[in-house]
């Protein structure tokens, strides 16, 4: 028998918690371990979950929002993959959850099918993005010896390389401050996009970050 994952809820509505506890419990071998209203007592708590095996947070809750629980676990050290619920899909609000650590999030109003195909994208490759469900870095018989980031590596340019780093950096540039970083006509940075997007199925700023992340080539950018 597999063994199922520990899974910890953290909103701060009860009804919202127990439907998922019922929903998620019947979407393969998942099993809600323990509940939170608030983030303060999921921190404090924090250190007596070596078992579990992700946290399912809500962004928007008084006292203490999704992504500052997500600091403070950071802080503390604990790396317990977070699954994030929004009400929305505000792009700089998702690039900042994933240079925090986050691993995925999902709308409020997702499907079934879409929360219990998150749940298995993050246990089996540690992210869970929509626009990843489409992405396939296939590769030729003669280049199964090579990792997907050295092959990721080898299809980007020195240029795509450099504005994909300056899309990743902390001071969060706009395309048009990325394009005066590059000494670039901004058309020239939207090629630069546009092939990205084109050549690993990407299709928005965020998915960009989350590609670099994923993929860990900051490094090598």
């Amino acid at each position: 028998m597999e063994a199922k994952k520990n899974i910890v809820l953290l909103d701060d509505h009860v009804i919202i918690r127990n439907g998922l506890k019922e929903l998620i419990e019947k979407l393969g071998p998942f099993i809600i371990a323990r509940q939170f209203d608030n983030g303060a007592e999921l921190i404090a708590e924090s250190d007596k979950m070596q078992d579990v095996d992700l946290i399912i947070s809500d962004i928007n809750m008084p006292g203490m929002n999704g992504d500052a629980v997500v600091e403070k676990l950071k802080e503390k050290g604990i790396k317990i993959p977070v699954l994030m619920l929004t009400v929305s899909e505000d792009e700089e609000t998702m690039i900042k959850l994933f240079r925090l650590g986050v691993r995925g999030y999902l709308k409020k109003n997702c499907k079934s099918a879409e929360l219990k195909n998150a749940l298995e994208q993050i246990f089996e490759s540690g992210y869970y993005h929509n626009e990843f469900l489409a992405q396939s870095l296939q590769t030729a018989a003669s280049e199964k010896k090579k990792s997907e980031r050295e092959l990721v590596l080898e299809r980007l340019s020195p240029k795509e390389k450099e504005f994909l780093k300056l899309v990743c950096d902390i001071r969060e540039y706009t395309y048009d401050q990325i394009a005066d970083k590059m000494n670039l006509q901004h058309r020239t940075v939207d090629g630069y996009r546009e092939s990205i997007f084109t050549k690993f199925k990407i299709k928005s700023k965020t998915g960009l970050v989350l590609f670099v992340l994923k993929h860990k080539l900051l490094d090598d950018l």
